[in-house]
């Protein structure tokens, strides 16, 4: 009798693991190649996209993340160093960190279309700058 109730609680337990498994790896790293961009949503084979996709620039590495079409966040790496942080407010809108090749901070504020907008902090040796763009 026991053995039947720990084989049945072990067939559960596998089961559960293999749903979690299931839906938890809906989201996958693709090559940007493999997308389709329209009106700031992001597709693969005509559906929305969700997950990360990779792209590489001559020495720099790009890591975006999607969820249900819309872009979240970028980061940009360089010799597997970080150089910049992005976080999508909306298309094209939202806030970017900025660091020095020795990994210090440098730089903070928001864009709008790859332009700076509104206050940016940068930080040198050891002082604090504000600009207004």
């Amino acid at each position: 009798m026991n053995f039947s109730k720990v084989g049945v609680l072990r067939f559960i337990t596998i089961k559960i693991f293999f749903v979690l498994l299931f839906f938890g790896c809906k989201e996958f790293t693709v090559s940007k190649n493999e997308l389709t961009f329209s009106n700031c949503k992001v597709f693969i084979e005509g559906e929305l996209f969700s997950g990360e996709f990779e792209m590489f620039q001559s020495n720099k590495y790009i890591l975006s993340k999607v969820k249900k079409g819309i872009l979240k966040s970028e980061k940009t790496f360089m010799n597997e160093k970080l150089l910049t942080e992005k976080s999508f407010d909306s298309c094209n809108k939202g806030y970017q960190i900025i660091f020095n090749p020795n990994g210090k901070l440098n730089s903070e504020g928001y864009f709008l279309e790859n332009k700076r907008v509104g206050l940016w902090k940068y930080y040198i040796k050891d002082s604090m700058y504000v600009i207004k763009y």
